[in-house]
Formats: C-alpha cells, structure tokens, sequence
C-alpha cells in the first residue's frame, strides 16, 4: 500500500515503495486507493500529484524570465519581444481560443485539484466520479505541461533564429543559474560523497518524470532496470521533449514531424548537445543541467542521459525512448559519458 512519508534526506514528503513501485504513476496510486475505500491516502495523493507537478511548474517560471531577459540583454527590441512572446501564446492557446498563460491556468488547475482533495477526504464523492474527476485533472495539467515546453521552446528558438544556434548555450547559462542552484548544487561533490547523492538522485528523478506524464498513455509510468552498476529509466516518450521529438502535439492529434522542426532541434553539434545533431532544443536543458554543469563544477555528471534524435530515432514505427542512467559508484560512468560533452573523466580517488 503506498502512502506518503517524510524524508529528512530530501527535506520533504516522499511516496513509500521500492524503486519497482516508484515506477509506478502517482495517478494509477491515487486510482487504487480511491478503488480500496482508503479516501484520506486517496487525497493527499491527489495533493501529492500537485506537488509533484510543481517541480515542472518551478522549472517553467523559473526559465522563461530567464531567456527572455537574456533575449533582452542580446538585443532583442523590448516591442518585438513582447509581439513575439504574445504570438507564442496565442499559437498554443487553449482549446476554446484563450492564449496560454501558464500562471493562470496553474492556479485554476490547483482549485480544481483542492476541491477533489476535500470532496475524497470528507467521503462526499462517489468512487466513480472522483476516478473521473482524477482523470480531469492528469488531462488538465497534460495540456498545461505541454503548452509550458512548447511555449519555452519557442522562445529558445527565438534565440537561435536571431542570434545563431550557437547562441543557445549562453542563453542557457543565463536562465538556468537559478535552478541549477536550487536543485542541482545538493549534488556538489566537493561537500558530500558521491554514495550520499544516490537517494536523492534516484527518488527525485522518478518523481519529476512522473509529473512529466512520461509514457504512452501519458500517465507517468517510468521503465527502470537495476543492473549490478547502474538504474537505467526509460521514457516511452518522455513527455516534454521526447513528445517534440516525435512530433505529438498537445491534444490527440496524429505525429507531425514539422512539430519538432518548428520548435528547433540541433543542425550542429555541441558539447551541451552530446556532440550530436538532431537534440532538441528543450531536451539540450539535460544536457546542461545533469552533465555538463555539473561535471564543469565538480568534475562529474550527475546522470546520463540518451535521448532520441530527430530524425532518425523519432520518425516510423519504433521510436526510440529517452534514456536516464544513475550510476552507483563513480567508477561506473563510463569514459564516453565524459567525452561526448567534451571532457576527460576524472581520477577516481
């Protein structure tokens, strides 16, 4: 039975389970325990959900001031800017015409969720219309979430149709300083062991793909295999720019490729891009954050990332799915996760 606990590792509310159950969306959790009658699970679940969400929200209000104030800095004329962005809204606007406004609609998706929360807690719903209204709710952040990465992609491209392609790595530095020191400086490895990192590494990268709705159905289910080294996740797509990628827009229409041609994807290679072509824009932010960075300032990724290449991994049948890798020690990254960003793996004391 999951249930919520507190960690004193990560400073706050953690899902119980295993890392097989960790796999696990928080929306199929909150399913069972409306389905078992355990409505005060059920509910801070639900509330969970929105905590989970809240991780990729911070990121999306965190990055945009950032672009747009380099963008600013760069060049960028303030009235054109300001012409862009609202096109940018208007292009991804909802489905009854309203331009995208992310605050706005977050705030309305958190009442929605809170009204669930107290109905399911106080036993004054039904189980069949709270696992209706559940669904309501994955769907209404599924459209926010997915307007969030497009709308900063957009912005991101921006950057390289003004200022070159290139241009996106110091654009990147700019906006991403402010996270990298909220989330990513815990795992500095000149203040704690790399052992000490694990926990966090492994929890905290099940939760915010589950709130990227990762997988087919857009539910939040993550593939993981331990193997004697290493966790390897897998995301079938993820949910943000593995969706790109693929060309999946935000509602259900069929694949269109050109989605990923719009929003920008690597013509050259780069160390921020795994020295590869074909990276989208959005997903260079993994490279940025869980590798380069990180091995810049103390000498070592945090995980390993693969993702799938436009064309070749994302266009037919079979595409192919991200890949995350957490490594157990430090000897078991490999060399070539140090070399395709441009570095030489370290000694290992």
């Amino acid at each position: 039975m999951t249930y919520l606990t507190w960690s004193d590792d990560l400073g706050k509310r953690v899902r119980t389970g295993d890392w097989t159950d960790q796999a696990v969306s928080t929306v199929t959790k909150i399913n069972e325990a409306i389905r078992e009658g355990r409505s005060e699970v059920a509910a801070q679940l639900i509330d969970y959900f929105m905590e989970e969400a809240k991780v990729v929200q911070f990121i999306y209000d965190t990055w945009t001031p950032g672009f747009l104030a380099w963008l600013t800095q760069a060049g960028y004329g303030e009235a054109e800017l300001a012409a862009a962005v609202e096109d940018l809204r208007v292009e991804l606007a909802m489905l009854d015409g309203t331009p995208f406004d992310g605050d706005a609609l977050w705030l309305e998706l958190g009442a929605q969720a809170g009204r669930l929360t107290h109905a399911v807690r106080a036993e004054l719903i039904e189980a069949d219309q709270a696992l209706e209204d559940v669904d309501a709710i994955r769907v209404a952040w599924r459209r926010l979430h997915d307007r969030w990465a497009d709308f900063l992609s957009g912005i991101m491209k921006l950057v390289a149709d003004r200022f070159g392609e290139a241009a996106l790595e110091d654009a990147y530095r700019h906006a991403l300083e402010p996270y990298i020191r909220e989330r990513y400086m815990v795992y500095d490895l000149r203040h704690k062991d790399y052992e000490d990192t694990v926990f966090r590494n492994l929890y905290t990268s099940f939760e915010a793909m589950r709130s990227h709705l990762v997988g087919p159905d857009r539910m939040g289910d993550i593939e993981c295999t331990e193997h004697d080294d290493r966790w390897v996740f897998q995301f079938d797509p993820c949910g943000s720019g593995g969706r790109q990628v693929r060309g999946v827009d935000v509602e259900d229409s069929p694949p269109d490729p050109q989605r990923a041609v719009r929003f920008g994807v690597t013509s050259e290679a780069y160390d921020w891009s795994w020295n590869s072509k074909g990276v989208c824009y959005y997903c260079a932010h993994c490279c940025f954050t869980l590798e380069m960075l990180p091995a810049e300032r103390w000498g070592h990724p945090v995980r390993r990332v693969d993702p799938p290449l436009f064309p070749d991994d994302t266009i037919g049948e079979n595409p192919k799915p991200c890949t995350w890798t957490v490594y157990k020690t430090l000897d078991a990254i490999p060399e070539d996760t140090y070399t395709r960003i441009g570095r030489t793996k370290p000694e290992i004391p």
